[in-house]
């Protein structure tokens, strides 16, 4: 049975949009319940600068990149270039479009609207439900601590799709690639995956490892995915790399790219975030560099 109580994050920007037009089509095709929420960013893009030891700006004030515009969109009672947005104004712009596009498609789903300081009660609403949608972290529109990928990922408990910043996804789940290192992370989100990969055409089974007797050791593992996938009957089989100089996350990006890949499947944080802050590891390299949708379960 497919997600049939999803999450979507968004913001006033394109990519928030685009990110929008996903979940719907997702939530369609699942004939799923869809609930939206607003993130407030942190430091809103284009704001300018304040001096040191300067109070916070006036509560309800937004500046965004041209002054009056919400991803291109004036504000209401604004001409655009004159003034900025209020937050009141932009979040009813915000709200109007994901009601604008679930409601032609009698989709049902609440709205929400979080800024710093509400990250308890925006995990605890995501407790609830069957998967999260959220965006791949940009400068451009920077959240708060807690909203985050990685906060959402390990916090939630649920399976969260991150799309990234850049560029258009109208569907995912035909041609999937999926990272299989053996780990209950890894296990998870194969699990958590397989009814976005019900119509899937074609689907790789990747392991990575260093040495060719740690290959080895790893192969009846990737066999039995590939049998497990095949009796949901998701075509699916297996590739392996041994020995390669490059980071993990580059070569599952590279090979994502060599695939068409329309979606990534990983398990999330094998090791602790402090210590992929400090050294690096491969969700944190994903989720930095992703160029196709990233489905994570931790």
């Amino acid at each position: 049975m497919g997600p049939k109580d999803m999450f979507v994050c968004i913001d006033p920007t394109d990519a928030g949009k685009a990110r929008l037009r996903l979940a719907v089509a997702l939530a369609r095709e699942h004939h799923a319940h869809l609930s939206a929420a607003l993130l407030l960013s942190e430091a809103i893009p284009g704001a300018p600068p304040r001096a040191a030891g300067a109070g916070m700006p006036p509560t309800g004030v937004a500046w965004m990149p041209q002054a009056g515009l919400v991803a291109g969109v004036p504000a209401q009672g604004v001409a655009p270039g004159i003034g900025a947005a209020s937050e009141l104004e932009i979040a009813d712009i915000v709200e109007q479009r994901f009601r604008a596009e679930v409601e032609p498609h009698s989709i049902v789903g609440d709205w929400h609207q979080f800024g710093s300081g509400d990250s308890a009660e925006f995990i605890a609403l995501l407790t609830a439900v069957d998967l999260v949608v959220l965006g791949q972290t940009s400068n451009d529109y920077r959240l708060p601590g807690g909203f985050r990928p990685e906060d959402v990922i390990v916090g939630s408990g649920r399976p969260v799709l991150v799309v990234p910043y850049a560029g258009e996804f109208g569907a995912i789940g035909r041609r999937v690639l999926i990272a299989w290192d053996g780990s209950r992370e890894a296990a998870r989100a194969l699990h958590d995956a397989l009814p976005l990969m019900a119509k899937a055409e074609a689907v790789i089974v990747i392991g990575v490892s260093m040495r060719e007797a740690q290959a080895e050791r790893a192969r009846p593992s990737l066999d039995r995915i590939v049998r497990h996938l095949g009796r949901h009957g998701i075509p699916a089989r297996l590739e392996e790399t041994v020995g390669s100089d490059v980071p993990v996350a580059d070569l599952l990006l590279s090979r994502a790219a060599d695939f068409d890949a329309d979606l990534i499947v990983a398990g999330a944080y094998h090791h602790s975030r402090f210590r992929e802050a400090l050294i690096g590891g491969v969700s944190r390299g994903l989720l930095d560099h992703m160029t196709v949708p990233l489905l994570m379960s931790h």
